[in-house]
């Protein structure tokens, strides 16, 4: 009877709500108390709480539930991210986020753990094939951007030079993946490489970060200017605002549609909108949407693993997160090195990269629902993602308190202007 009531009360829309806000302040507080990140114990608690541990709630996959129905939850936690990397957006300045460093480093970011993802996969997990092994290192290639823009926002220093290097690194990584993601299909399908959808995707996503950056610059965001002072004028102060985070929606949907994270277009609207005039105040009226749906992403992320495995998959998953971190971190940091930035810089700049999770989750379950990969390999990318996210960030706050100005006061230039 009791396990019925709890059945019918879990489910429920508005409680499950309730229930994660009520534990991301918990988890947020007893992390911090402990000098660890909030959104890495909202990870935890997720895991805690998801089918692998208690099973007080669940999350679909694909967005769907058993019954073909939309799952709130995870649309909910979908918005949450958008809104993260919008507001992360707005406190940087575009100039600053796509530079010949950054690039430099995100080639270098992806490289070395496309290459160390299939050796290991390729040597070490039994039963792979060749498609399989590549599709594993294909998994390790994108950086979390949400995960990384969190817990730099958290140690206040999102507005420095260091962090405007990780992200734009990071937003040029996930960019790149989706090329290395339609490489990695042809491989793993019997037509091969498609040398045309490569090219394709790569157009289109050049395309759409610096378009988008340019139009957005130089021509929506005189609109919304335009716009908010007509709402100031005429008693709408809202105006403005409403109207840039649809913009912002709207570079979600053209990213998500080509082939990119859809995360990745708020984080471009983001840069693109950085100069308006009025950012201080749309920063303002956002941030209470992101401190409400940006826990609920987190949790999210720790609900979906399942940590019931085997225990020669188990050593397995955490060695790919060994490889997926060393990679990242001697990848990233030789183009920093070679762009002038110091030893400790520029492992920071490898750390703060290393995180992985969304965006492996995506391509996994691309690879997952076209038949490349099997269920037990799904579940190694996964795991591997939590354990990244759960590892890197707390190393990179470590790291950062040994660099000058590690409070963020001094870390290099904000983009404040």
């Amino acid at each position: 009877m009791l396990s019925e009531l709890w059945a019918e009360i879990s489910n429920d829309l508005w409680f499950q709500v309730a229930m994660l806000l009520a534990i991301a302040i918990a988890s947020s507080m007893i992390f911090v108390r402990v000098g660890l990140p909030k959104t890495v114990g909202q990870i935890a608690i997720g895991i805690m709480i998801g089918p692998s541990v208690l099973n007080l709630i669940t999350i679909s996959l694909n967005g769907t539930d058993q019954a073909g129905t939309t799952d709130i939850i995870t649309l909910l936690a979908t918005f949450g991210a958008t809104v993260m990397l919008f507001v992360i957006g707005l406190e940087c300045d575009f100039g600053e986020i796509y530079t010949k460093k950054n690039i430099s480093i995100a080639i270098g970011g992806i490289t070395l753990p496309w290459i160390g993802g299939f050796v290991l996969a390729s040597t070490l997990l039994p039963g792979a094939n060749f498609a399989q092994s590549i599709f594993v290192g294909t998994a390790l290639v994108a950086t979390s951007v949400a995960i990384t823009g969190g817990v730099l926002r958290e140690m206040g220093i999102i507005s420095t030079s260091m962090a405007k290097t990780i992200l734009g690194a990071a937003v040029v990584d996930d960019v790149l993946g989706m090329i290395v993601l339609a490489i990695s299909i042809g491989v793993g399908t019997s037509s091969g490489i498609d040398v045309s959808n490569v090219a394709l995707i790569s157009i289109a996503a050049i395309l759409f970060v610096v378009g988008g950056t340019f139009v957005g610059s130089r021509i929506i965001v005189k609109i919304i200017a335009m716009t908010e002072r007509q709402g100031l004028k005429h008693g709408i102060p809202e105006s403005g605002f409403i109207l840039a985070l649809s913009f912002a929606f709207l570079y979600s949907f053209v990213s998500n549609q080509i082939g990119i994270s859809a995360i990745v277009g708020a984080f471009v609207a983001g840069t693109s909108f950085s100069r308006c005039e009025y950012r201080k105040q749309f920063r303002e009226g956002i941030i209470f949407l992101e401190w409400a749906f940006a826990p609920i992403f987190f949790i999210s992320l720790g609900v979906l693993v399942d940590i019931r495995l085997p225990l020669d998959i188990w050593m397995f998953a955490i060695a790919l997160a060994g490889v997926a971190i060393l990679t990242k971190v001697a990848g990233s940091a030789i183009p920093a090195r070679i762009f002038g930035m110091t030893k400790t810089e520029s492992v920071a700049i490898g750390l703060g990269m290393a995180a992985r999770l969304e965006v492996a989750m995506i391509i996994a379950l691309y690879g997952l629902n076209e038949g490349i990969i099997d269920n037990t390999i799904y579940s190694i990318i996964v795991v591997m993602g939590v354990l990244s996210v759960l590892i890197a960030p707390t190393l990179l706050r470590r790291i950062m308190k040994r660099l000058p100005g590690a409070n963020g006061s001094q870390v290099g230039e904000t983009c404040e202007i």
